[in-house]
């Protein structure tokens, strides 16, 4: 085998390799992420960690879930694992919506798919806010 033969062969195997990698990535299908179960704690709104949900727009991370204060002023909480491939999300207060920085997946308040390549919805879990105590829950 010649050297121009040999480039020949090992480009086309290199870049097959290369394009197989790529494509597949994209297609990947959602990871099973196991949202926490049984969530059940309260959060001190007084307390300096918890500053953030003093404001519209804040949200804050607790034992696997994102607490957020949208920005009408309402307590939502979800898992904080994207769905897709579990990266953190974060909270969007421009669009309300809880947006993964990964792949550009977009969750509504409530957990359901906005935009993919996540397919399953975010667990969304309950608030109360009594006083300066937000109590959040399955």
């Amino acid at each position: 085998m010649d050297r121009k033969e040999f480039l020949s062969v090992f480009g086309t195997g290199a870049v097959a390799l290369v394009c197989s990698y790529c494509f597949g990535s994209c297609k990947q299908q959602d990871n099973p992420i196991s949202a926490p179960t049984n969530v059940d704690f309260t959060l001190d709104l007084t307390n300096s960690a918890y500053a953030a949900l003093r404001t519209n727009g804040g949200y804050v991370y607790n034992g696997g879930v994102i607490v957020a204060r949208t920005t009408g002023g309402a307590y939502v909480a979800v898992s904080q694992a994207c769905t897709h491939q579990g990266t953190t999300l974060i909270y969007d207060p421009g669009g309300n919506q809880f947006y993964c920085q990964a792949h550009g997946s977009t969750f509504a308040t409530n957990g359901s798919v906005t935009r993919g390549p996540a397919s399953s919805p975010l667990t969304s879990y309950k608030t109360t806010l009594t006083g300066n105590s937000l109590r959040v829950y399955s």
